[in-house]
């Protein structure tokens, strides 16, 4: 797991290593810009013309830094692109030594707009280092301006420590650069991860620019970065169906027959034994005719006897509130998704809170929002990535669940507060009825091991490496050819 950090603890970090360790921040920029071009280089061809937007701040005085470095290596095609009043000693530092170098520099504030919009238009990279990870809110003025030029061009674009218009503190629909390649310092940021600023990095490196081990070692992780693949115990010899775990899957409407088809499906994968399915009797017969397999039973209000766990929500469509509350009142062990979240939203919104045992929840960015709508009323916001992990964090401390939300990223939190975040880097896997099979990964292992936080875990990580299967046997799949991939991921698991 890797740490993922927020800006004010990079930045006493970065404070402490000249107080404490006594490191020249000339240094420190020396340091972090030849590792950024290192990582860089590989990508440059030898007559690529090269823009460098460069702020008063460090990240600035880092691209100047990378631009000394290529131009000693040949890359001779440059301009550098100076913007702001206000001038870290660094950073004038480097612009003097840019100036000795008799390298083409602008100064945007004194330069026709068309002049800046035209070489930014005309590289082959820019290399983003108008700011820093400090940023308070959205950019404004020439700062967004250059932002929306470097945006669309063609040019590739390296951004430096962060994109720029990337913030803790920053609405996650603010102007910001959409970068290809960014090279962040010391340790990745949590800004990062929200799922909406994520893919403005691009392809994201980390790099320790000379950071003392003990001085790293003392930053707070906000939360945690988790690129292992899945580990699973290996089922005993013996074990049997029932010994393997029994799901029981409520799910299922005439709108909506197909989502606990691929659940229960899913189940079986993730090596439940016994699957049983309560759906409508409207569908009974077609449920039993597809899924032979699966225990199909119409729900009547019988006594719910004990399962391993209960996966509830799979095309449930609406009105399911009073059922809902009869799951909960058994005390089993749930994974809540789809149409069963928005049940339990409802619920919420008029102020039932009803008891409940181990609890699940694989809401996907629409469910979450309705959930925190239920919650905490117009009083929640997760537009900035603060104010999202602070959401999520807070929900599942409220309802005593796991979270795992959904997204081209997935994140997992615990009623504890800790968030674990997993990236795929798979549009694949954004398919409909995907969603399904990771709900019944979940409830497989949940069912198994009575353990919430690791069956959201290892599920996400094996819902993952199954998208990555299929796409590599595939390009694109739904979610039947998904499920064929999801036995031999399971299987990878196993340790």
């Amino acid at each position: 797991m890797k740490p993922l950090a927020l800006a004010s603890d990079i930045a006493t970090l970065d404070e402490n290593a000249q107080d404490v360790a006594h490191l020249p921040p000339l240094c420190l920029m020396e340091s972090a810009g030849l590792q950024i071009y290192q990582l860089w280089k590989p990508s440059l061809s030898k007559d690529d013309r090269l823009v460098f937007l460069c702020g008063g701040g460090n990240n600035g005085g880092d691209a100047l830094v990378v631009s000394r470095y290529a131009l000693q290596d040949g890359f001779a095609n440059q301009v550098l692109i100076y913007t702001g009043t206000r001038i870290s000693e660094s950073c004038a530092r480097h612009r003097l030594v840019a100036q000795a170098y008799a390298l083409v520099s602008l100064q945007a504030e004194n330069t026709e707009f068309t002049r800046l919009f035209s070489e930014l238009q005309h590289a082959d990279w820019i290399v983003d280092g108008l700011m820093g990870t400090g940023l308070k809110g959205p950019l404004n003025g020439i700062a967004a301006s250059l932002v929306e030029a470097a945006n669309q061009s063609k040019a590739r674009i390296l951004a430096v420590d962060v994109p720029s218009g990337l913030g803790d503190e920053v609405p996650s629909d603010a102007i910001c650069i959409q970068a290809d390649m960014t090279v962040t310092m010391g340790l990745l940021k949590r800004s990062m991860f929200h799922p909406s600023t994520r893919s403005r990095c691009g392809s994201l490196f980390c790099v320790n620019p000379s950071f003392p081990p003990f001085l790293l070692q003392q930053v707070p992780s906000a939360a945690l970065l988790c690129e292992r693949k899945a580990h699973l115990p290996k089922l005993a010899i013996d074990e049997y169906k029932n010994s393997r775990s029994h799901v029981a899957i409520f799910g299922g409407s005439v709108a909506y027959s197909g989502a606990a088809r691929l659940s229960a499906k899913a189940c079986f994968a993730a090596r439940a034994g016994l699957v049983s399915l309560y759906c409508d009797a409207e569908i009974y017969t077609l449920a039993a005719s597809e899924a032979p397999s699966v225990m199909v039973k119409v729900y009547e209000g019988q006594p719910i006897p004990p399962y391993g766990a209960l996966l509830v929500g799979p095309g449930w469509g609406s009105g399911r509130e009073p059922l809902l509350e009869k799951l909960f009142a058994t005390g089993q062990s749930m994974v809540l998704d789809a149409d069963g979240i928005r049940a339990y939203a409802s619920l919420l919104a008029r102020g039932r809170r009803p008891e409940h045992g181990p609890l699940v929840l694989t809401p996907h960015l629409g469910e979450l929002a309705c959930l925190l709508a239920s919650l905490f009323g117009d009083d929640y916001d997760r537009k900035t990535p603060n104010a999202f992990f602070a959401s999520i964090q807070k929900a599942a401390a409220e309802l005593k669940a796991t979270l795992v939300v959904k997204s081209s990223l997935v994140h997992i939190v615990d009623e504890a507060g800790n968030v674990v975040v997993i990236e795929g880097n798979n549009p694949s896997l954004g398919v409909a009825g995907s969603g399904d099979v990771l709900s019944g990964i979940v409830a497989s292992l949940f069912a198994k091991y009575q353990d919430g936080w690791l069956a959201a875990l290892e599920g996400a990580l094996i819902h993952q490496q199954t998208g990555r299967l299929a796409k590599r046997a595939y390009g694109y799949y739904d979610s039947e050819t998904l499920l064929a991939f999801l036995g031999r991921a399971v299987q990878e698991a196993e340790l």
